[in-house]
């Protein structure tokens, strides 16, 4: 069982990951991908398994006011992304990754992400009963809704061709969808700053590094505050790129 979990892992890695999934996620991942490689279970099934834990994650991160309530909310969010994993490695498995599971895996991806936002919302909302945090919420709707937008937009092959950049860094986008463009080696002190605030910023995006640490604190609302600001400068500087890069062609 060890060794095709091993084998399972070997065969389906990427070249190019994060820690967490690298050590945690993977690993956990490709135990799924082994329990189910011999059955009918699609990749495409094990994403929408993932999506439909995921909306019972953010329903617990929304209704249970209690810290254990929120801890259970917590590691059903970490079981999805797990599942999450499992997806495109069953698919890499199997020989069978294509195009359109790709982009159904980066749609559940970004979903969860305005979940999320709208969860933690509510909750705040909930225990404190301000208005404030319905208005953050809301906002934070229209942020991470425009940085998937524009995420998207930028995604597009003809705008790749048009610009020759592609976005490298979104809302919600962490799991083993879409490719992003790898990150320049930086070489001026600017450049260096930039490299920088983009970790962050891919560190910030990849909740589920951390939200269950977020939960065992019991500071869900500095995660919201962070995420969001995170996400506004992403969308601030993508549109920005899009301007100058665009806005000058006839």
């Amino acid at each position: 069982m060890f060794a095709a979990i091993a084998d399972a892992y070997h065969r389906t890695k990427k070249p190019r990951d994060l820690t967490f999934n690298r050590w945690v996620a993977r690993p956990l991942a490709s135990v799924v991908v082994v329990m189910v490689a011999r059955t009918p279970i699609t990749p495409n099934q094990l994403t929408f398994t993932s999506l439909f834990l995921f909306v019972a994650a953010a329903a617990g991160v929304a209704v249970l006011p209690s810290w254990p309530g929120l801890l259970a909310a917590a590691a059903v969010l970490e079981f999805s992304y797990v599942i999450d994993m499992a997806d495109g490695q069953l698919a890499r498995y199997r020989g069978t990754s294509s195009p359109a599971g790709a982009h159904l895996d980066y749609m559940a991806d970004e979903i969860k992400a305005l979940l999320l936002v709208v969860a933690v919302a509510a909750r705040q909302w909930q225990a404190q009963s301000e208005p404030l945090w319905l208005l953050e919420g809301m906002l934070g709707a229209v942020v991470v809704a425009t940085a998937v937008t524009l995420t998207s937009f930028l995604r597009r092959p003809e705008v790749v061709a048009a610009t020759g950049k592609a976005a490298s860094v979104a809302a919600g986008d962490y799991g083993d969808g879409l490719a992003t463009a790898p990150v320049p080696t930086a070489r001026s002190p600017v450049a260096k700053l930039v490299g920088l605030l983009e970790s962050v910023g891919k560190f910030v995006v990849h909740y589920p590094t951390y939200f269950w640490l977020v939960a065992l604190i019991g500071r869900v609302d500095v995660f919201l505050h962070v995420y969001l600001a995170m996400n506004l400068a992403y969308a601030a500087r993508a549109f920005l790129g899009i301007v100058w890069r665009l806005g000058r062609r006839g």
